[in-house]
């Protein structure tokens, strides 16, 4: 399947198409399962050079929103929202589901050129530090954000398949993809974010708060069986859901409460174990192929990719303690280091016939997952270091959505519901799902600029 390829799909005796003339809106109920069924198979992905491409639309949507600036005083406080949301928002929204990817790129990029000319003046030395937001780094406060957000935009873009090209859909098995990304981005970046503890609450205090996400994973598999929603059993299970998985991996490593080096060594002897069993003990041949004929069975990508999700979780730990106890310099030299060694051994790996699969979240995937965020990281560093000092101030939505992030998140999962539960966003044309998204895009992204304004904070725990 060419990465180009979008439009609605169409049935022509056992072959799917994706055309354009095929977008009429409706199909009938029987004939929509049907196609929603094969619509999300994927088998192809798409070169994994293009994911890193697409990553560096991060750091020039934050230089375009440092050039654009915010509004000025006066303005009242929803107009500056809407303002961030059309200078930040609206540029991911078409950059990751729309065709206007190249296009788009080129045209940050341009503004990012002219802002960094007008911004570094005095070049860069070891001397150089981050920029802080609320004591914490700034450009891995923004970094967390737009993972989330960019997963936000693409878990309803994949459902307009006018807008979203099917080889970023989810792949089947093996290979890479957009959508692919998503999951282990933010159970990385987590783990960057993870503050050392300081003595503070008992770690069954800790674990016991926990009880809002798992609550999140029970109502949402409920949900889901009550109104029949489609949803493909490849992804996690029959059951199971991505909360589940955040709240297995925020449960062992609050029980654990590793140092940085110690989380290091757990993640590569988790993951080492974990790689065995796929290997050599049939576990592969397991996640892909067995029959659903058990609870276990049925939900066994999303319960035994946990080890691999664990993993990814412990490494971020690893480097969020690195970006916390180095110089500015160093430690960007170190994420750029960190990201090519990883596409290496992974291209190495890949040669060797094994292959990345966010289905099992395997060896391959977990240090794709590792050296494609220390991507963003360095390239996100590197504008904080060459931006002028005082920096203009953060993105009101990006900050929103650091502040409030599983809500968020919970909130854009139910706006996606409530679209394909009013819609066939398969049948949509290009246009109207554009529109879609836009208005869906504002609904979780302006409340959370708003909440940043006002200096408040959602939280589950």
């Amino acid at each position: 399947m060419a990465g180009s390829e979008r439009g609605c799909p169409e049935l022509q005796g056992s072959q799917l198409l994706w055309t354009h003339e095929a977008c009429s809106w409706t199909a009938k109920s029987a004939d929509y399962r049907a196609l929603q069924e094969l619509a999300y198979v994927n088998h192809a992905g798409v070169p994994v050079e293009s994911i890193y491409v697409l990553m560096t639309a991060f750091p020039l949507v934050l230089m375009a929103h440092q050039s654009c600036g915010p509004l000025g005083t006066p303005a009242p406080p929803l107009a500056k929202a809407l303002w961030d949301t059309v200078v930040v928002v609206l540029p991911l929204t078409f950059h990751f589901s729309a065709h206007l990817e190249q296009p788009l790129l080129l045209l940050l990029l341009a503004t990012s050129i002219l802002e960094l000319r007008r911004c570094s003046k005095g070049g860069l030395s070891w001397q150089a530090t981050f920029s802080l937001d609320n004591d914490r780094l700034r450009f891995v406060s923004e970094y967390r954000a737009l993972v989330m957000m960019s997963t936000c935009v693409a878990i309803l873009a994949v459902d307009f398949s006018s807008v979203f090209s099917r080889a970023q859909a989810k792949t089947e098995e093996f290979g890479y993809s957009l959508m692919d990304v998503g999951t282990g981005s933010i159970i990385f970046s987590s783990g960057v974010c993870t503050m050392p503890k300081r003595g503070g609450a008992s770690r069954l205090y800790k674990i016991m708060k926990l009880w809002p996400v798992l609550l999140i994973g029970f109502v949402r598999a409920a949900l889901m069986w009550g109104i029949d929603y489609h949803v493909p059993p490849g992804e996690y299970g029959i059951h199971w859901n991505f909360f589940f998985t955040i709240a297995v991996i925020s449960l062992v490593s609050t029980a654990t409460d590793l140092s940085a080096l110690a989380s290091a060594t757990a993640a590569s002897l988790a993951l080492g174990a974990y790689q065995f069993y796929l290997s050599w003990l049939g576990g592969a041949n397991f996640v892909l192929h067995a029959e659903r004929l058990g609870l276990f069975t049925a939900n066994r990508e999303g319960i035994l990719s946990s080890a691999g999700y664990l993993s990814l979780h412990w490494f971020g730990v690893a480097v969020g303690s690195t970006l916390r106890n180095s110089g500015a310099l160093r430690c960007v030299l170190q994420l750029f280091l960190l990201a090519a060694a990883g596409y290496f051994v992974n291209l190495t790996l890949s040669f060797a016939g094994l292959e990345a699969s966010r289905r099992m979240c395997n060896l391959p995937y977990v240090l794709f997952t590792v050296s494609l965020n220390a991507w963003v990281l360095a390239l996100l560093g590197s504008v904080d270091l060459l931006a002028g000092r005082p920096r203009t101030a953060m993105s009101l939505s990006v900050a929103g959505v650091q502040d409030s992030m599983l809500p968020v998140f919970l909130f854009a999962n139910l706006l996606t519901g409530a679209v394909n539960l009013l819609l066939q966003p398969l049948m949509v044309p290009f246009w109207p799902a554009m529109a879609v998204m836009f208005g869906y895009c504002l609904l979780w992204s302006v409340p959370a600029a708003m909440l940043r304004m006002k200096k408040k904070k959602l939280k589950f725990w």
